[in-house]
């Protein structure tokens, strides 16, 4: 008699994310379940006893910690094995009195391999042996962080796509390893500076509140990765309620790029979808990893919409540039 498969629940509210975490999980061949928020979690563990849950830590009706502490009090965990889908500033917050029944934590972007490991890890079974065909083989597998960025019916976009270099000077230095402060109504200058440098032979990464097929006609981007920040599905982008993920992408594209330069545009999109604290604690991260790997961080802001507290605290350990007029952007003909 064949031994029914291990079910796997998946408690996110980021469709993209449990697509991802779906796809790997059924090809490791365990049985996926899914649920949106924590009110959905507590009715799918009461009806389909999983055998493990993976469970993220920010949702719009009951956050992971709270839900776990309710699974607990009603006794509904049991021999249920909680592996908690992270980002690296969330980690260890509000764990108290719930260290018993979290196996670990697997910090976002995963790749599939790491992930799967974990899942066989934490259901105590060992990684099965296999034996590629010669195509299989030859074909890289995409990741869980690489399919964030998935375009339909094409490859994905790497982080290592560079501009057609120009044989003028650059016009603006930016010093390896600061971050930049742009204070504009619109985010123009920023977008200048940002164009200039990814034309001189520095990888760029731009994450962006306008969709990706403006930022590349306005400012003829034709290479460098676009992260559109919206809380529409689309072909390239990242749900501003998941910060943790943005920081964490970020920090992996300077920590791989080394000499680069990030520009992001919407940052006031961030804050009304998270809070400030929560936005600034994320800005710190990514210009911490930016002076540790000497890379640019470019930070447009319009000044109007934040309060003088919250302008100042930005400021602080960033070089300011106001934003004066500058050319207008180039359009591709």
């Amino acid at each position: 008699m064949v031994a029914p498969l291990k079910k796997v629940l998946i408690v996110d509210d980021n469709q993209a994310i449990t697509e991802i975490v779906t796809e790997i999980i059924t090809t490791a061949g365990y049985e996926s379940i899914s649920a949106a928020g924590g009110r959905e979690a507590l009715v799918k563990v009461e009806s389909e006893s999983p055998d493990l849950i993976l469970l993220d830590v920010n949702m719009p009706d009951i956050d992971g910690y709270t839900l776990l502490r309710q699974l607990k009090e009603k006794g509904m965990i049991g021999k249920i094995k909680i592996l908690m889908l992270t980002s690296a500033i969330e980690v260890d917050t509000d764990i108290f009195g719930l260290q018993d029944v979290i196996s670990g934590y697997i910090r976002k972007p995963f790749n599939n391999a790491d992930l799967e490991a974990r899942l066989r890890e934490a259901l105590n079974e060992p990684a099965p042996i296999r034996i590629p065909s010669e195509p299989e083989a030859k074909v890289r597998k995409k990741s869980g962080f690489s399919k964030l960025f998935r375009k339909e019916e094409e490859e994905i976009e790497p982080f290592d796509s560079m501009e057609t270099a120009r044989r003028s000077k650059k016009e603006y230095d930016l010093k390896k390893g600061y971050a930049y402060l742009v204070k504009e109504a619109k985010p123009k200058k920023s977008f200048e500076i940002f164009v200039d440098q990814v034309t001189h032979d520095i990888q760029g990464l731009c994450v962006t509140r306008q969709h990706p097929s403006v930022v590349r006609k306005d400012w003829g981007l034709e290479k460098t990765p676009i992260i559109w920040l919206t809380n529409q599905l689309g072909k390239v982008y990242i749900n501003p309620t998941n910060i943790g993920i943005l920081g964490e992408t970020i920090t992996r594209f300077v920590e791989k790029s080394g000499d680069s330069v990030v520009i992001i545009d919407g940052i006031e999109f961030l804050i009304i979808n998270n809070d400030f604290e929560k936005v600034l604690r994320m800005l710190h991260n990514i210009t911490d990893a930016a002076m540790e790997n000497r890379a640019r961080l470019i930070i447009s802001i319009d000044p109007r919409t934040l309060q003088v507290r919250e302008l100042a605290l930005l400021e602080r350990n960033m070089e300011i540039i106001e934003g004066l007029a500058g050319p207008e952007p180039r359009q591709n003909k």
